[in-house]
């Protein structure tokens, strides 16, 4: 079968990065296995997280699943009609067929193909981010409090508003005892950054070694569990402290920047603090604080 890719086959070829996997008789030669293990591997020599990886990988294995053809024969038309079925059938939301268009863009590039560059992903719904009160806080701190390893885990989830792939990551190491610091090593955007230990998240970091010390546990992760292990932790002590809303890791970092804004912390140091790479995306928590809101306008509102 012809390609119907608009450069021919042999200047896509000669074309291709040096980080492709493909070789010159392209990809019908792998299998669908090998295909998407090739694929992961880039991923992870890329430096990209886990969680990428993984998503990824899946994206890419359910694409070549369904259109039973190599890479090099896929047309746009295919693309589209792949995004046609995922909506249609499998009822993808806005969010899901947006990094669906982008795991597959990054798939058809790593394998010097531009194909899948002209798949427009659609535009991602800006929603609020959902937020704990500091009534709520205070029970989910409490309903933790037995668990060294828990407490220590929610306290630096809500204090130092890490994502869960970066506390998954952290290393003794990275605790700087003398200056109460975290080191945050290749967070989002390969970027690494400092976050300040408040005492009672020193506190509970303190006791958490202690208990493994006594055990006699000896590993180089602050926190040697895994992301599921994680958000497992979250959503039990959510479900004892009696909180009604679904809790995830990611709802205290929000909690967090939500919490210093409405206290008046500088936009800025909240955007350096949660290792966001543009102010933009800090400013989103401005929509959050509600009680800033009336306060302003009861200083600002016109006198009729």
């Amino acid at each position: 079968m012809a390609s119907s890719v608009p450069m021919s086959r042999s200047a896509a070829i000669a074309r291709r990065p040096r980080s492709s996997f493909a070789g010159a008789e392209g990809t019908a030669a792998f299998s669908l296995g090998e295909l998407v293990d090739r694929f992961q591997r880039l991923l992870q020599s890329q430096e990209r997280s886990p969680c990428t990886v993984k998503q990824y990988g899946h994206i890419a294995r359910t694409f070549l699943a369904y259109t039973q053809k190599p890479l090099e024969e896929v047309t746009l038309h295919d693309l589209e009609a792949y995004r046609e079925y995922l909506v249609l059938q499998r009822h993808y939301s806005k969010n899901s067929l947006y990094t669906t268009v982008r795991g597959l863009a990054c798939l058809f590039r790593s394998f010097g193909l531009s194909v899948a560059d002209q798949l427009e992903p659609p535009r991602r719904p800006e929603r609020l981010p959902r937020y704990l009160g500091e009534e709520e806080m205070r029970r989910l701190f409490e309903a933790v409090r037995d668990s060294p390893r828990d407490s220590a885990i929610v306290h630096v989830l809500a204090f130092a508003g890490l994502r869960v792939s970066e506390l998954c990551h952290l290393l003794l190491e990275d605790i700087e005892f003398e200056r109460n610091v975290l080191h945050v090593r290749s967070g989002k955007g390969d970027k690494d950054r400092e976050v300040v230990l408040e005492d009672r998240t020193r506190a509970a970091i303190d006791r958490y070694l202690t208990e493994r010390t006594l055990a006699g546990e000896s590993n180089s992760r602050l926190f040697p569990v895994g992301p599921v292990t994680v958000e497992r932790i979250v959503r039990r002590g959510a479900q004892v402290a009696g909180i009604p809303r679904r809790v995830t890791p990611h709802m205290l970092r929000h909690t967090l920047a939500t919490a210093l804004l409405s206290r008046g912390c500088d936009i800025r140091y909240i955007q350096k603090l949660l290792g966001h790479a543009s102010v933009a995306t800090t400013q989103i928590y401005t929509h959050v604080d509600t009680q800033a809101l009336r306060d302003a306008y009861q200083r600002a509102k016109p006198q009729y």
